[in-house]
């Protein structure tokens, strides 16, 4: 999945921890604090403990001071399980993490058994949500609704488009296209499956053309729809193409080179759009703390927690979770939030890129 690139800084142990023993309401968060992931992890800390500390200086949650304790799982599911038992013997209140997909759902499970509610701010694999545990919530949009997103585009703006939909077979790409077919709610014109890396692409191609297909949605790695895009219009076919983020990387441009010009690729939409978010990213900056990465989803999701307290009482636990997914809407530095049933936004979230020139930029609303 393609990652915008983040400069984070890193704040001094000693002002990230305070002791559970000081505080009536523990918040425990999970993530990569060492390792390979280790600033997403700490962007994502950090974001707690800014919203911690508007609380407290706030006089605290429901008159009780707020307090962090945090777990390194390193994105690894076994170190993972490990720290959520940690979390789990200090009575923590709420979960926010983990960060990666694998690690969340792990262990999701753990802590539905011990009764803590989990927040995710970052992880988008659709299986966290889907295990019917009535812990979780998610705060990114999950990765498969991307596929959703594009076909509502496509029905409003090419109404009679002639659609052929390619995926790569993988676990991830294929539930980008099923979600888009779900959304679409008719055959596309051809469906094809390519293998990742493959290089000649004739076969699907010629159905293409022999279809007339003047619309492309592909859901691969950068590189082979680089390639796909260059021998379609070697072949002369003439496409609008859309696809996911995983597109938005320079592999796609190097491999597509002027071919892909004008391709269209959703990615989440940028956090520091609302004025919440612009005077938060503001006032960090005058701390030399970087807002990038997960700081936003880690910091509403601290919000969303006080707002479910506020409701449920800060150590309700479950029912913590089940106040978040009524679907009503809650306020957050990302902007109004609503949950469904199984804990995942009601609210697509994704912008339009498109690439120009080697650069990609958002769009402004596209012409049929």
């Amino acid at each position: 999945m393609a990652v915008k690139a983040a400069s984070l800084v890193f704040i001094a142990a000693n002002c990230l921890f305070i002791s559970a023993a000081q505080a009536d309401v523990v918040i425990g968060v999970a993530g990569p604090l060492t390792g390979q992931s280790q600033n997403f992890g700490q962007s994502m800390l950090n974001g707690v403990k800014a919203a911690v500390d508007k609380i407290n200086g706030q006089g605290g949650l429901k008159h009780e001071q707020v307090s962090i304790i945090s777990v390194d799982d390193q994105c690894d599911t076994a170190k993972a399980k490990e720290a959520a038992q940690k979390l789990i013997a200090a009575q923590v209140d709420v979960v926010i993490g983990h960060f990666c997909s694998a690690t969340a759902m792990a262990t999701a499970p753990i802590y539905a058994q011990a009764d803590v509610p989990m927040i995710a701010p970052t992880a988008n694999a659709p299986g966290l949500t889907e295990a019917g545990m009535n812990n979780v919530v998610r705060i990114t949009t999950r990765i498969d609704a991307e596929g959703a997103f594009a076909a509502k585009r496509i029905l409003a703006k090419r109404p009679n488009a002639k659609l052929a939909l390619v995926d790569d077979g993988t676990t991830e790409m294929k539930a980008i296209t099923t979600s888009f077919l779900a959304a679409y709610g008719k055959a596309p014109n051809v469906m094809a499956a390519v293998a990742p890396e493959q290089k000649d692409y004739a076969e699907v191609l010629g159905k293409m053309k022999a279809a007339g297909i003047d619309t492309l949605y592909v859901a691969t790695q950068p590189a082979d729809a680089g390639r796909l895009t260059l021998q379609a219009a070697k072949l002369g076919l003439d496409l609008k193409r859309y696809g996911p983020d995983a597109l938005l990387a320079d592999p796609f441009w190097t491999s597509a080179g002027v071919n892909g010009e004008n391709t269209l690729v959703s990615f989440p939409i940028d956090p520091e759009t609302s004025n919440e978010a612009k005077h938060l990213s503001a006032d960090m900056k005058t701390l030399n703390q970087a807002t990038d990465g997960p700081f936003f989803p880690a910091y509403a999701a601290v919000q969303l927690f006080a707002a479910a307290a506020e409701m449920a009482g800060a150590h309700g636990h479950s029912g913590l979770a089940s106040v978040l997914k009524s679907g009503d809407s809650f306020d957050t530095v990302l902007g109004p939030m609503r949950f469904d049933a199984k804990g995942d936004g009601l609210d697509l979230r994704f912008n339009w890129y498109s690439w120009n020139n080697g650069v990609y930029q958002t769009i402004a609303p596209e012409n049929p």
